[in-house]
């Protein structure tokens, strides 16, 4: 902050002549020693309060009143290091209070534990070759292309799928020797006590028509509950892992199996019951393929005990060649339907592997959260940070 001559020569005065500040009489012979009258000392003495320069209560001066902004548009570091100096104490108090506030956090945080899984499909699941094979041509023209590829399943979907959570939900857990579900341990269907707004949300709100189920309500706020718990990741390797977190450390890793568990007998039964829906269609087409070819040797027949070879006329022959070639077509569709459905039927019955479990989940021996050396550090740090601002508008204001 620039300061004219006359402003410098005020505060020289000042310095050498504090009671100036307080004293009437004493401002009085000291202006007269400096040419000045009493009033213009005495006005003067009131612009430098208000432009921050001398301190309101005590008319001291204020060595750190230096402007925040240098004349290059930069900060002035000097100036908040001699803020901070004059407020130490506002600092350290401050400091103090959000350490303690983060310290008694960290100490009555609800502990959680993390068990992790970890898996990746295995090689015929992540296949894209049909089993129709090389008769992939004469399956699309018969209408049964889209049996060519076997459906392919991402696994982070349905461990994030609504269905999964309510099953782990639902689920009777040995919890401290007690087979509870996750709402009865998470005491989510526990009687609310009394509560005034809810009270007065019944008097002034008008009733709805439609009610939700108490039970549904717990089941969705144990679901929204699970999901912070419940965390997916997919490396680009394929590799997946699964990280829950519990406050019982065997309750997490149950979870965490489960999970594992319910993917691989998931992605199985809709793969067999793919299976069987593809083997029920070729035979169904199977069947309809036989009726056609046999329709059509019939018609070979009667046309050939009624036209004769020695009596073969242009007509006729062309005929002959059609109805045989329609014979011929609709032996191919069948003879093909049938090669499919035996490996329909084999790739029912057989069983595959579909989810490799890379690593278990074990009960975890030591807590993931809240981590207190962290929470202090940022709390100490974080205190320091924020009291800054305080301290300049405290300092300003003063």
């Amino acid at each position: 902050m620039k300061l004219t001559p006359h402003e410098e020569k005020i505060l020289e005065i000042i310095k050498s002549n504090p009671r100036i500040i307080f004293d009437p009489d004493q401002r009085g012979i000291i202006a007269k020693e400096h040419g000045l009258t009493e009033k213009t000392l005495r006005n003067r003495i009131a612009e430098l309060k208000k432009r921050g320069l001398l301190n309101k209560d005590t008319g001291k001066i204020k060595e750190s009143s230096l402007s925040l902004i240098t004349d290059n548009d930069e900060i002035n570091i000097k100036a908040i290091l001699d803020i901070i100096g004059n407020q130490k104490t506002f600092v350290l108090k401050f400091s103090i209070i959000f350490t303690t506030i983060g310290l008694i956090y960290s100490l009555i945080a609800t502990v959680f534990f993390e068990s992790k899984i970890s898996m990746y499909p295995a090689g015929e699941n992540s296949q894209s070759g049909g089993m129709l094979g090389d008769y992939q041509g004469l399956a699309k023209s018969l209408g049964i292309g889209n049996l060519g590829n076997s459906p392919t399943y991402n696994i982070p979907d349905i461990i994030k799928s609504r269905r999964l959570k309510k099953d782990i939900v639902l689920k009777n857990w040995n919890i401290e020797e007690k087979n509870i579900n996750l709402i009865s341990y998470w005491k989510l269907n526990k009687e609310p006590g009394f509560n005034p707004l809810n009270w007065i949300r019944k008097i002034i709100l008008p009733k709805q028509i439609f009610t939700t189920p108490k039970i549904g309500k717990e089941i969705q706020e144990a679901i929204l509950i699970l999901d912070e718990l419940i965390t997916v990741r997919e490396e680009i390797s394929g590799l997946i892992s699964v990280r829950v977190q519990m406050q019982n450390p065997k309750l997490a890793s149950d979870i965490a199996n489960y999970i594992a568990e319910y993917v691989k007998n998931f992605i199985s039964i809709e793969q067999k019951r793919e299976a069987t829906r593809n083997r029920t269609f070729i035979e169904n087409q199977m069947t309809e393929a036989k009726i056609k070819t046999e329709a059509s040797e019939d018609k070979l027949t009667n046309f050939r005990k009624s036209n004769p070879l020695r009596l073969d006329t242009p007509t006729s022959e062309m005929i002959r060649e059609r109805l045989a070639s329609r014979v011929e077509e609709n032996r191919t569709v069948y003879i093909t339907l049938m090669q499919q459905f035996e490996i329909a039927k084999i790739d029912e019955a057989k069983e595959k592997l579909l989810v490799n479990i890379l690593d278990i989940a074990e009960p975890a021996v030591k807590k993931s959260r809240p981590k207190r050396t962290i929470i202090v550090l940022l709390s100490i740090f974080g205190s320091i940070i924020f009291s800054i601002p305080f301290a300049i508008y405290s300092e300003r204001k003063s």
